[in-house]
């Protein structure tokens, strides 16, 4: 199945629309060499026709003169392939056409040679050789011969004529051809001209044409380029030969207005008769080339979802702008293959081939996003968006991209906005909203969890594998599940666990809910079992919100009622607790409780559920206060005020027993007393009602708490209690002075307390 392809008409995109895809590194992909193609067959861009024109050109135009053709082109637009092509077709033609129409071809590579006096060395050997050692007959073999007497001469010139004081002594070739320096140095001084004349004689004899292909010539020195030209015009510049120059223009003129001093262009003029550019790339066969090795790249499992949308936006954003070239293919495409590979499991192919474009042809916006995750990591997390300030936003957003990418700052906001929903809510209207979780779940680099992989492609820091989350939520049998549930505890990962759940609540299907809720929810047995203790009771780590959340993805509300039910009957005494909060949500969506935005939300269960649900909690609420002191409750506030709404009468009645108990009267008194805290610390305190008038007065309550202050029992009350206690001592001794208790009055009176009992006790 293809992952991506070009899909022209709208958008560059993948045509596949909704398919089951998990994108893993190809096993048999391997990295895109870029090496040129040799033969017309391997062509992808169309390009064949071209080269097949070219060498018709040359083919036809017979002339014994010298001349020189150009292939000009960018670094990596695919001269030396189109070269390699055409070196090809004029094969094919000089088989079917008479001796004087043939052209006999000898490739230089100037690339491969380290300094200027090998490389001239070097020409000439090839040359040579090239036709010496040839079999198209004795004509051929002597222009060969002529030509290395030729360069032999050259070796004992100080000067190269016309090339000036830039190959003194060129090395001894001749040493190379087994000649004796010493005994001829002389005359070959002086038998340069004769020389040269031979060879320009042996080759107007020669009936077949000789075409000199050089590539790579932008690759060289600038003192090598120059060199270059001059042999083709004046050292070598022989009749019945054609030089096939390929090489980027822009280079090539700068090297030679840098060494000759003069105007590159110009110069260049003189030495090209025929220059040829590279024609366009089609863009529509460069995106198949793309696509095709993208889909080499990757395979196609089932477990999950393609977003073409996203591709589409992420590719015309963040790729597309940047491929121009057969090797930028190639150098995104092995970068990708790198990446993509060390954390496959971990992050979204999308947002990886987008960064990964960023890194390799836009550094700048890549360290600008990897410097500033936390501007750009989250989701959308609910509230309105001003239109003005969107424009506003995008405005000053662009003025300092101006500095970062200067040359086109608005493809760094598309670039940016493509990879981060909340960048991009923030500056365009038309952008998608997202919200956190569903930003994790599908692993993107807009996760704050996942940012860092995207750049330091690195697992050390991954506390549970996306393959973990997936076989637990989706796949494990129960006992497997509490195994690794067991597991997780022991390396004390259960939390990141939890919020890994929290994330992925929206994938997990509805007929595993009952069974998550068991496992995660309780210690042991289904939810339909004997009483249990849910997981983390005591140490609230699993959120009422999530098992809420789990709740809601079961539509049968009969099924949906009947697991709370169970969950309320069945759990022990501080999992009871710990569910209170989830009656107080389903409560407060109902708007029995009090008038609040909650009311708004959708109800978890019924009306009737409710009431239901609210005669289980009665019942268990009351079986457990006759065998414990409700005041000694760990969520004493919740269920005092859950127990008072509901059943006020029955709820008044064990209070009234129950604070005959001073130290009960006093954790009472706690309740009608509001904590206003400020970074987790209590700050103030305030007496919010009188409520408790009904059971004890306020002359009583003083009276109780003067006399137990006094006792050591007192002083073993929780901290939060003991300052409420003085709280409302103090806010009844400033009466309307002062609504509101700091915490610094009460710590000082608090020590005051404590003092006069010291001192009693020693007396």
């Amino acid at each position: 199945m293809k992952v991506v392809e070009t899909h022209m008409s709208k958008v560059i995109g993948i045509t596949n629309k909704s398919f089951a895809a998990d994108l893993l590194i190809g096993e048999n992909s391997m990295f895109n060499t870029d090496k040129p193609i040799n033969k017309i067959t391997e062509d992808k861009l169309g390009r064949s026709s071209f080269a097949k024109q070219l060498a018709n050109a040359i083919m036809q135009f017979k002339t014994k003169d010298n001349y020189a053709i150009s292939l000009q082109g960018k670094w990596g637009c695919g001269k030396s392939s189109v070269l390699n092509m055409t070196i090809e077709e004029i094969g094919k033609l000089s088989e079917v056409v008479d001796n004087n129409e043939k052209i006999i071809v000898v490739q230089f590579n100037p690339w491969n040679f380290t300094d200027t006096n090998q490389l001239i060395n070097q020409f000439f050997l090839k040359l040579s050789n090239s036709l010496k050692f040839n079999d198209k007959g004795k004509k051929m073999q002597n222009v060969g011969s002529a030509i290395e007497k030729y360069s032999s001469a050259l070796e004992y010139s100080e000067y190269i004529p016309v090339v000036g004081p830039y190959l003194k002594l060129v090395p001894k070739l001749s040493a190379m051809l087994g000649k004796s320096i010493k005994d001829k140095a002389e005359s070959k001084l002086n038998d340069v001209s004769y020389r040269k004349n031979a060879v320009e004689q042996a080759l107007r004899d020669l009936e077949t044409r000789i075409l000199v292909v050089i590539d790579d010539i932008d690759r060289l020195s600038n003192e090598q380029i120059q060199l270059i030209f001059q042999l083709v015009n004046a050292v070598a510049g022989f009749p019945n030969i054609i030089y096939l120059l390929s090489f980027d223009k822009d280079i090539v003129v700068r090297a030679l207005s840098d060494v000759q001093h003069c105007d590159g262009e110009e110069y260049l003029e003189k030495i090209i008769q025929v220059p040829f550019d590279m024609p366009p790339l089609s863009i529509k066969r460069l995106h198949n080339i793309l696509f095709e090795k993208l889909n080499d790249l990757v395979e196609v499992h089932s477990g999950m979802e393609f977003d073409t949308t996203r591709w589409s936006n992420v590719f015309n954003s963040c790729i597309n702008p940047f491929i121009n070239t057969l090797r930028d293919i190639n150098r995104f495409c092995n970068t990708l293959a790198f990446m993509y590979s060390t954390v496959k499991e971990e992050v979204d192919f999308i947002d990886m081939a987008g960064i990964c474009a960023l890194r390799v042809f836009a550094s700048s916006i890549f360290e600008w996003i990897r410097d500033n995750k936390f501007s750009l990591v989250g989701g959308y997390n609910g509230g309105g968006i001003s239109l003005s300030g969107v424009r506003k936003q995008e405005e000053e957003t662009l003025q300092l991209f101006q500095d970062i990418y200067p040359d086109t700052p608005q493809v760094m906001l598309k670039a940016v906005a493509s990879l981060f929903p909340m960048f991009s809510n923030r500056i365009s209207l038309s952008s998608v909203f997202q919200t956190p979780s569903e930003i994790h779940q599908a692993m993107r680099i807009a996760s704050e969890s996942k940012f860092d992989l995207y750049f330091s492609l690195s697992l050390d820091n991954i506390k549970i594998s996306r393959v973990e989350i997936d076989d637990s939520l989706l796949r494990m049998e129960e006992d497997e599940l509490r195994s690794y549930i067991d597991v997780l505890n022991a390396r004390d990962l259960l939390d990141a666990f939890l919020k890994e759940m929290e994330y992925n609540l929206s994938r997990i299907p509805e007929e595993r809910i009952e069974l998550i809720l068991s496992v995660l929810v309780f210690q042991s047995g289904r939810i339909v079992e004997k009483e249990m203790q849910l997981i983390g009771a005591d140490s609230t780590k699993i959120s009422v919100y999530t098992i809420s959340d789990l709740l809601f993805r079961i539509s049968d509300e009969i099924i949906q009622f009947n697991i709370i039910a169970n969950m309320f009957s069945k759990t022990d005494f501080l999992s009871f607790q710990f569910l209170l909060h989830l009656l107080h949500i389903i409560e407060l969506t109902h708007g029995r409780i009090a008038e609040t935005s909650n009311s708004q939300k959708p109800k978890l269960i019924n009306l009737d559920y409710l009431h239901q649900l609210e005669a289980i909690f009665l019942e268990r609420t009351k079986s457990f206060v006759a065998i414990t002191n409700l005041f000694e409750w760990k969520e004493l506030r919740t269920v005092s005020f859950l127990w008072k709404f509901i059943e006020e009468k029955t709820y008044s009645d064990y209070i009234k027993s129950a604070v005959v108990n001073e130290l009960n009267a006093i954790r009472f008194l706690a309740l009608h007393i509001a904590t206003w805290s400020s970074g987790g610390k209590a700050c103030e305190y305030e007496l919010t009602d009188d409520s408790y008038t009904k059971f004890i007065s306020t002359a009583d309550f003083i009276k109780i708490i003067e006399c137990a202050r006094l006792s050591d029992d007192f002083w073993t009350l929780e901290e939060n209690i003991i300052e409420a206690s003085v709280a409302f001592v103090l806010a009844i001794e400033l009466g309307e002075v002062k609504k509101l208790i700091e915490i610094k009055d009460v710590e000082e009176r608090i020590s005051k307390w404590k003092n006069e009992l010291l001192k009693e006790s020693n007396c």
